[in-house]
């Protein structure tokens, strides 16, 4: 055999070998099942407004997080309240949710 005849199938074996790897990741009983949420679109955006009006998301993104708990713990109790109000209902439908408010609010 030639280099030339060698070199050809160092790269048929490759190309053959690439091939194959990227069939068996294509298989669908391996891959995820991607299932639909429960939570609407309306809810995960009164429930991120509910987030930055708490004060948690300050309290999360600041450097004494860990350090500063009666703040963090003050951020997390006004928005379980918030949460459970019926103003989170209230944010649901202005961002286009139509859920009635006792299911929202009970979340």
């Amino acid at each position: 055999m030639t280099s030339k005849n060698i070199l050809a199938s160092v790269l048929f074996a490759s190309a053959a070998l690439v091939a194959g790897s990227a069939m068996a990741a294509d298989n669908p009983h391996t891959q995820p099942v991607n299932t639909p949420s429960a939570v609407s679109r309306a809810e995960v955006l009164a429930d991120l407004e509910i987030y930055r009006e708490s004060g948690l998301a300050g309290v999360e993104q600041s450097e004494t997080y860990g350090y500063d708990n009666a703040r963090r713990e003050a951020a997390q109790a006004k928005y379980a309240q918030l949460r459970s109000s019926p103003y989170y209902a209230t944010l649901v439908k202005k961002f286009g949710g139509s859920a009635p408010a006792t299911s929202v609010a009970g979340r």
